[in-house]
């Protein structure tokens, strides 16, 4: 399966999951929430190849949501970072097959390295807004780079993503 391809599969399974699980919560009727429920099962059980089949359910699902669009309990759309995590996530169980034990483990430990530095940058009091803007950037760059597999570029942005956190720390508040 090619990579674009398997993208979108797994962004379609983050909101296959986020929709039916929201409408078979917050639906009026029964029916519609055991529909909800079987819907997102079939998106779970289907084949990556079948990417217009899923693609329906998750239009279906959609449909759903917007009728309970003034639910208090509606889910908000994650940011786009987020959401590219969420993805990620899913992305890592639809290649699990496909890639080697030892490059899903580099994934992971890039993956990681990349959270925790960024997520360490974004908690710290009164950054620079030049840091800031450098720790979005490489953070940006090196989930790409890893979503496209890119290992040398993936690297190296965790490498400078670590050692921007570092300077930051050394240079403190």
């Amino acid at each position: 399966m090619d990579r674009e391809r398997a993208w979108r599969f797994a962004e379609l399974l983050r909101q296959g999951s986020v929709l039916s699980a929201f409408v078979a919560a917050c639906a009026d009727g029964e029916e519609r929430a055991r529909e909800a429920r079987e819907l997102g099962a079939r998106v779970f059980a289907a084949d990556p190849a079948d990417l217009e089949a899923v693609e329906g359910i998750v239009e279906t699902l959609t449909e759903w949501a917007e009728e309970l669009a003034d639910h208090p309990h509606r889910p908000d759309e994650p940011r786009p970072d987020e959401a590219d995590r969420q993805v990620r996530d899913f992305l890592k169980d639809v290649l699990r097959d496909e890639l080697s034990s030892r490059a899903r483990d580099w994934m992971s430990r890039t993956e990681l390295a990349l959270e925790v530095n960024f997520l360490a940058l974004r908690g710290m009091r009164t950054p620079a807004p030049r840091t800031r803007e450098d720790a979005f950037y490489l953070y940006g760059r090196a989930t790409m780079a890893l979503d496209l597999g890119y290992r040398a570029a993936a690297e190296r942005g965790a490498e400078s993503l670590r050692e921007l956190r570092r300077t930051h720390e050394e240079a403190g508040p």
